[in-house]
């Protein structure tokens, strides 16, 4: 069987995109859930659907 292998570079690079993803991307979705789930019913909440 053959292996994946990824450079350093790649390595890096994958990290400092996980990093962002949860850092900066995660939390401002997360906020905007629940900004819309305050609203009420989510189910008829049109803005819920990001």
């Amino acid at each position: 069987m053959k292996s994946n292998l990824i450079t350093r570079g790649g390595h890096d690079k994958l990290v400092a995109e996980l990093k962002n993803l949860w850092h900066e991307e995660r939390p401002e979705i997360t906020k905007k859930v629940n900004w819309a789930a305050s609203l009420g019913d989510r189910s008829e909440n049109a803005d819920y659907q990001l």
